[in-house]
């Protein structure tokens, strides 16, 4: 269990500044990181992540000052152990208490002990209290103004926040044109990747994204694309015509199925990032796509020439509390300034886009469930450009996803698909304007 030391240097990082990108300074770590345990490394600090809120209940329960916290190193280190515990059946109890002491410098050794003797005490009897919780929060781990926002949208029921409180599953897909489904199998067994296959969806579902990193030679011909993004794509193939602006495309994930789907669209993929758009074209040559074409390019600054798009693809920056599951630190760091924040400037983007393009259809998308986010720009900026939404249900449903119907669109709720929550919209015109 060597990974328990430099988890809690992590961890308390994190902690100094929790508007920090988790996955990034977790990243950072890892590429300098000498030690053969990445894997427990990631899973721990995910995990405590995750749990933050509960983890901090449980410890609340053993201090003797309520309000006066441990000292970051000793907490950090309690966080993991009573992570370790509580939620995780991977390590056996003694082990757990002995490393996490050892960890721990010498003044904090007596304390974080009785602590964690206490927890291995009355073990069974918390782990009951947090299950039969009635406090939502409490149980799942989720901020409350994040469960408002799931009940505004029917998604705070018991199954739903189980499903956003587990750890992720990932999904790969491949260019048709390049390797079929039964090719696909056939790579994806060799490399000993364990995963399901979702027929409908033409793709493969697996926990096991490290190891699928770990063979990315081996497997250069898959991509990576949540379920929920990959929904995105469909439909817009599904209403497209000739010409798709994709305007905030990297890293690039609707515009590479988009491409594999409809091999004869003329698909514009522009992003303000070149850094970020460098991934995009990385991963056309990989695939071997060569309708595409990507540039940079600012939202509010479109250059000329692609008037004739029938489909505009927005898929603005959000919160992104859609993909909790992935990024736990969204469960507890989220709040209304920076959704406020956000909102403004999708408004102001679509808007923006409706006025350049014309002629063409707007497909507006947020990996978000926050309604501030989703149904509430598109409201807005429709009732004020005269717009209309396009039903687009049965498009959305035949694949098995779940959703949840508006006035101006829908949201991907938690299904059988593993797909993150997304909030999904096609606008048009009114016909007499």
């Amino acid at each position: 269990m060597n990974f328990i030391n430099p988890a809690a240097r992590i961890l308390q990082e994190y902690y100094q500044d929790r508007q920090t990108n988790l996955r990034l300074l977790l990243t950072r770590f890892l590429d300098s990181y000498q030690g053969d345990e990445k894997s427990p490394l990631t899973r721990t600090v995910y995990g405590v992540i995750r749990k933050d809120i509960a983890l901090e209940h449980v410890i609340g329960l053993f201090l003797k000052n309520k309000k006066q916290p441990p000292a970051p190193a000793a907490y950090a280190l309690l966080k993991i152990a009573v992570f370790l515990l509580l939620f995780s059946d991977s390590y056996p109890e003694y082990a757990v208490v002995n490393e996490t002491v050892d960890a721990a410098a010498k003044k904090e050794k007596p304390f974080v002990n009785a602590v964690l003797r206490e927890l291995l005490r009355r073990r069974q009897e918390i782990k009951g209290r947090l299950a039969d919780s009635k406090n939502p929060s409490l149980k799942y781990a989720i901020a409350p103004g994040l469960i408002a926002s799931l009940e505004m949208i029917g998604a705070a029921g018991e199954a739903d926040l189980a499903y956003l409180d587990r750890e992720p599953a990932f999904h790969l897909r491949v260019n048709p044109g390049q390797m079929t489904l039964d090719q696909a199998r056939q790579a994806l067994a060799a490399a000993a990747i364990p995963c399901r296959e979702l027929p409908q969806l033409q793709c493969f579902e697996t926990s096991a994204a490290g190891q699928v990193l770990e063979k990315a030679q081996q497997l250069s011909a898959f991509y990576v694309q949540n379920t929920g993004s990959q929904a995105v794509a469909l439909l817009a193939a599904a209403v497209a015509e000739k010409t798709v602006c994709d305007v905030a495309a990297a890293p690039g994930g609707k515009s590479l199925t988009l491409a594999c789907l409809r091999p004869d669209l003329n698909i514009w993929a522009s992003d303000v990032s070149p850094q970020r758009l460098r991934l995009l074209e990385q991963n056309l040559r990989r695939l071997q796509l060569n309708n595409i074409s990507p540039f940079v390019a600012d939202i509010f600054r479109y250059p000329p020439g692609r008037e004739t798009a029938d489909l505009v693809i927005i898929d603005a920056p959000c919160t992104a509390s859609g993909t909790m599951r992935k990024n736990p630190d969204l469960k507890s760091k989220l709040n209304r300034e920076i959704i406020e924040k956000n909102a403004r400037q999708q408004r102001l983007m679509l808007t923006s886009l409706v006025e350049r393009f014309p002629q063409a259809r707007w497909l507006y998308a947020v990996c978000s469930f926050i309604h501030e986010e989703g149904e509430e720009v598109v409201a807005k900026v429709a009732s004020t450009r005269d717009l209309h939404a396009v039903d687009i249900a049965a498009k959305i449903e035949k694949y098995g996803f779940r959703i949840k119907k508006t006035e101006y669109g829908y949201y991907l709720l938690p299904s059988a698909l593993n797909n993150d929550l997304f909030y999904i919209s096609l606008l048009e015109r009114n016909r007499n304007t």
